[in-house]
């Protein structure tokens, strides 16, 4: 997995596409919006995992969701879909997406919470991106919301996981230890491994993917 995602993720950023990607985002202010170096590691990631149903929270403009949908297409998973969510209507949402991108892209408008009692979003996902409100509890609560979603070897990504102690927090109660010896009981552990690049963070649900 490792090599993988770090070869995919050198590749795209000497790319024409990161370099396109960086001036749109100038352009238009940069603000709140994800790095090069994360948009490398969200576009290795998602490579490496092959989604076939991806959902993000917080999507804003589109720069994550740009090196997500652009992963997609380098995989040639021409059945996948991004669902972006955004609660703001005052932002462009997608605005820097490509418009040779878009087919695979769902904007959705609303609160997350009220997305899923309204069932608006799929029951089952193959990886989640938090990237919204980085508040603890709203941290936690999506992931905890999100977790149970997840197939099997499926993956929860997290963005801005330095900003308090939700992501670390949240990876050790999926841990489970036996008892005498302090070790990783792995039968009973909800995930396959976990991570961090830059300021993004990742945990694998049970169940390999390769």
């Amino acid at each position: 997995m490792w090599d993988a995602v770090a070869r995919f993720a050198k590749e795209i950023r000497v790319s024409e596409f990161m370099s396109d990607m960086i001036s749109r985002r100038d352009a238009y202010g940069s603000d709140g919006v994800m790095g090069a170096l994360d948009c490398a590691t969200l576009y290795g990631l998602t490579r490496w995992l092959r989604p076939v149903v991806v959902v993000e929270s917080g999507g804003f403009i589109g720069m994550s969701s740009a090196f997500i949908l652009k992963a997609l297409v380098d995989e040639k998973l021409a059945t996948s879909k991004l669902y972006s969510i955004e609660l703001s209507e005052d932002c462009e949402q997608g605005v820097l997406i490509p418009d040779e991108l878009r087919s695979e892209f769902e904007p959705v408008r609303g609160r997350i919470e009220d997305l899923l009692k309204a069932n608006r979003l799929p029951e089952s996902v193959d990886m989640f991106l938090h990237d919204s409100s980085h508040s603890y509890r709203h941290m936690l609560w999506e992931f905890r919301a999100f977790w149970p979603r997840l197939r099997d070897g499926g993956l929860l990504v997290s963005h801005d996981v330095q900003m308090n102690a939700a992501f670390p927090e949240f990876v050790t109660k999926t841990y489970a230890h036996e008892k005498k010896t302090g070790r990783r009981d792995f039968q009973r552990s909800s995930h396959h491994e976990w991570g961090r690049w830059g300021y993004i963070g990742f945990a694998i649900k049970k169940g390999s993917t390769g």
